[in-house]
């Protein structure tokens, strides 16, 4: 898949040119972003005084930032010193369109999860490449937080090794920052879903909470 880029980017850096020194994070996620792995994350960047906007999007795969498609599965909305809001059906928010909004210095990218559920393809490969460089365009530091450990059946497995193979060449290639959460995340067995960490009885926001401070130990 080809993406025409040249107007968007040149809109991009732009806005970087004119923006001041403030730190501002951008963050964009999947269904992870939306439960305790997000505020977690949200509080200890808040804690430096660093603004921040995070938007997470439950059931989001990289295509969906690109082409802002609608879905249905639970969204949270999160700016520094405003009041979030949650909600269930919305259309996803261009990631080259926030960047123009928000101007941030750096931008965190929270997704692989919802890739990993068939063998991947080039559009998959692609949409991950645009984002990066829709990043580095902006002259913003660029991080994607990969997937963290799941719990998937044998077939998903191997396409799960394949997204974690592809986000580390991307990430090189593209000079965007990868954290690799699924080696320091561990999803236990036979508990929650195999997915989502908040689900998982008794410890699993503690366990969200856990991965979101690794997270933050390993940004720049």
């Amino acid at each position: 898949m080809k993406f025409k880029l040249f107007s968007f980017f040149s809109l991009c850096l732009f806005f970087s040119s004119t923006s001041s020194s403030l730190a501002r994070t951008l963050i964009i996620s999947d269904s992870h972003g939306t439960g305790a792995f997000g505020t977690e994350l949200t509080r200890l960047i808040e804690k430096t005084n660093e603004e921040v906007s995070f938007y997470a999007f439950g059931g989001t795969k990289p295509i969906d930032w690109i082409e802002g498609n609608n879905l249905t599965w639970g969204f949270w909305e999160h700016h520094t010193g405003e009041m979030s809001r949650r909600g269930d059906n919305r259309s996803v928010p261009k990631l080259i369109e926030l960047i123009a909004q928000h101007r941030p210095t750096r931008v965190l990218i929270s997704l692989g999860t919802n890739i990993v559920w068939h063998e991947q393809t080039e559009k998959d490969r692609s949409s991950i490449q645009f984002l990066m460089k829709a990043v580095k365009a902006a002259q913003a530091q660029c991080l994607w937080i990969g997937p963290p450990d799941l719990n998937v059946g044998q077939e998903q497995q191997k396409w799960v090794e394949e997204v974690h193979q592809e986000l580390k060449e991307l990430s090189q290639s593209e000079g965007c920052q990868l954290i690799e959460s699924w080696s320091f995340t561990n999803y236990p067995k036979d508990q929650g879903d195999g997915v989502h960490y908040d689900v998982i009885p008794l410890k699993g926001p503690k366990l969200a909470r856990s991965w979101a401070m690794k997270v933050y130990s390993r940004l720049p």
